[in-house]
This record gives C-alpha cells, structure tokens and sequence, in this order.
C-alpha cells in the first residue's frame, strides 16, 4: 500500500492544481515533487511546480509516484495511450481522494484515479484506472466507470450508468439511469441525457443529441481500455 510521499504528476493543466490542492488537503506525508509536460521547458515552472522533464522522462524518476493530469475534452480520447507510452508499472500511479468527498466503502476503484472535493459516490460502483471525478460530481448506485473517464465538476451520473473508456462527461450534465456512453464519447456541458450514447459520438443539449460522430483514435491495449478495476476500497487515499 502506497501511504504518501514525493508525487510527480503528468500534464502541466488545470488539472494539475487541482491534483495540488488534492494533495495539499491530505497533507503529509503526501507533496508534489513536481510535473512532466511535453509542452514546457525543464526547469521552468507551472503554477508554482517544477517542470521535471517531458513525459518519456517518467521511468528514469525511481523514487517517486505518479498520477495523471491530462483528461481535459481535447484530449479525453488519447488519456489512455499517453499514458501506457511513459512505460510506467500501474503499480507507480496512486489514486487520490479528496478528504471532502463522500465515497461509499462498497466502491471499487482502479489505479490512478482523483476524487475531488465534493463528490459523492455510491455503493456498488466500479470505477477503472487512471479516472477523473471533478469537483462535485455524483456518481450513482452501481455505475460503472471505464478506464481513463472524466466526470467534470458538478455532473450527475443516475444509478446504473456504464462509461466506456475514456468517455467525457461535461460540467453539470445530467446522465438518466441505467443508460450506457460508449468508450471516447463526449457528453457537452449541462447536457441531459436521456438514451445510450454510442463510441465516439458527441452530444449536447435538453435533451441531448448527436453533434459529430468522432473517428476511432486510439489504440491502447485491452487490458487498459477495461479498466482493470482493482479492489481498492474507498477508505484508503492510494493504489498499490
């Protein structure tokens, strides 16, 4: 069991100080050693973290922990792949959970995952590797979120909602029971989704509808793509 210690996170974003003030709540042991970003100069900073690298830099850094910071709905479809290209063992991602968020004991949750302040999650809920639950969303009774989703501050997901990989769900959307969003989906903000969303597709609105039919681009291996839930139980704050 990973109990703290120095975390370097992927993705220089908004996502990142979010992951900070994760952190900072839980206090030590845990601290930021700083990030990797493929976009920035090493030795430079981001929001007053250390740029440490690029991310082919990750498996070199031996004494240190991972989490993710790359879900945003630019690059919700490719969260997986960039991942599995740093080479990292699962085992080196922590999953963190905001010390305000109400998580069910009887939730399963993956690698690498971030629970943000405010969420409530239910019981029965499985929740993949490498995902995202921002600020204040509600994940239902017996969902079950794929590998690599994002849930963007303030969504509500109904009891009995599937997410495949990567799907997106936009701030404040509202997800109706038992409905299913295809992997690399994107629900828009404040969208109110009524039926099944198929792989790829993007829709938004009251009720929600189709925008664009995206193109499959992604190719990450299966075992990732699935999740790969581990039994990890929502009292403690990290992956082993």
């Amino acid at each position: 069991m990973l109990n703290g210690g120095p975390v370097v996170i992927l993705g220089a974003s908004g996502n990142a100080l979010d992951i900070l003030s994760i952190i900072d709540a839980l206090g030590a042991p845990w601290k930021v050693a700083g990030v990797l970003d493929d976009g920035r100069d090493k030795g430079s900073e981001f929001g007053g973290l250390s740029i440490l690298g690029n991310l082919a830099e990750a498996v070199a850094l031996a004494n240190f922990v991972f989490v993710n910071g790359i879900a945003s709905e630019r690059t919700h479809h490719r969260k997986l792949g960039i991942i599995a290209r740093t080479g990292l063992d699962p085992a080196r991602f922590v999953t963190l959970i905001h010390p305000l968020a109400a998580v069910s004991r009887r939730t399963a949750i993956g690698h690498g995952t971030c629970i943000g302040p405010g969420c409530a999650v239910s019981a029965q809920v499985e929740i993949g590797a490498h995902a995202w639950l921002g600020s204040h969303a509600v994940i239902g009774h017996e969902c079950v979120l794929g590998a690599g989703v994002t849930v963007a501050p303030s969504a509500t997901l109904a009891g009995g909602v599937t997410l495949g990989a990567q799907a997106y769900v936009g701030s404040g959307a509202l997800l109706r029971p038992g409905i299913t969003v295809g992997e690399d989906a994107l629900i828009g903000m404040g969208a109110v989704v009524l039926n099944d969303v198929p792989a790829g597709v993007v829709v938004v609105g009251n009720p929600a509808r189709p925008l664009e039919r995206l193109a499959a681009r992604s190719n990450v291996p299966g075992q990732m793509r699935h999740g790969q839930v581990a039994r990890h139980r929502a009292g403690a704050l990290s992956q082993d």
